[in-house]
């Protein structure tokens, strides 16, 4: 590939996630999917903003010292977002039962804590090896919280499997773009800090990719209508007992 075709496909896949994310929000607003899903409302909207942000800044001649700084927060500002929207769908089922929600929430918690100092420990002995300990610390510690967010997602869906609920579409197609999102970053950064820097550009390709249809998944879901069957009513006394007996587990 070229130097000119590797910009214009950089630049289209970091422009056209962004302004579908705006399509996403709109459609949420339209149907009041952000009703049930405010955090990742939220997500969307701070992303786009960000965007913005970023995509004006060469214009405005910030130094590079200043745009990493203000990467770095907007990073920071995605994760505490994807932790939201993590914990939003792990509360999906308990959605009217506020005080059981707030039990399984702090169990949760206590469960993402101990991903995050997992990841830490691995990330860290992984890297000192290779590096010693000279290696980006702002960027690994996004790593180690990306990591985390990955073992989060997969209690989500095990969640769901215990509580033996469906998820639904749009709740499924978050869970799915944020596992592209989450999922691949700590590989494409450890490929980037790991290969010389031509090569690296591939990890970006890969990210934004991986971004874009994520975003296209958030849209279709979005725009599908949500079927809605009698199993999920039929199953909402099994769910009410199996949230007492994870409450007694809760208060123990």
């Amino acid at each position: 590939m070229s130097s000119q075709h590797f910009i214009w496909l950089y630049r289209y896949l970091w422009i056209a996630p962004h302004v579908l994310l705006l399509a996403v929000a709109v459609v949420m607003f339209r149907k009041k999917l952000y009703k049930d899903f405010p955090i990742f409302f939220a997500y969307l909207l701070f992303e786009f903003l960000q965007f913005c942000l970023l995509f004006t800044m060469p214009s405005l001649k910030i130094t590079a010292t200043t745009y990493a700084k203000i990467d770095l927060f907007d990073r920071a500002g995605d994760i505490a977002l994807r932790f939201g929207i993590l914990q939003e769908l792990f509360g999906a089922p308990l959605a009217h039962n506020f005080p059981m929600r707030r039990k399984v929430g702090r169990i949760l918690n206590s469960v993402t804590v101990a991903l995050v100092v997992l990841a830490a420990v691995s990330i860290g002995a992984l890297y000192s090896s290779i590096f010693g300990f000279r290696f980006p610390q702002a960027y690994t510690v996004v790593e180690v919280l990306n990591t985390a967010q990955c073992g989060v997602l997969v209690l989500v869906f095990l969640w769901h499997r215990f509580l033996g609920l469906r998820m639904s579409s749009f709740a499924f197609g978050i869970a799915v773009g944020m596992g592209l999102v989450v999922g691949l970053e700590p590989l494409m950064q450890a490929w980037k800090a790991l290969v010389a820097s031509p090569k690296a550009r591939i990890a970006d390709i890969v990210s934004m990719a991986a971004y874009h249809l994520a975003v296209l998944i958030w849209l279709y879901l979005a725009l599908a209508r949500e079927k809605v069957t009698s199993n999920s009513n039929a199953a909402l006394p099994q769910l009410m007992e199996q949230a007492a007996d994870m409450g007694r587990i809760a208060h123990l």
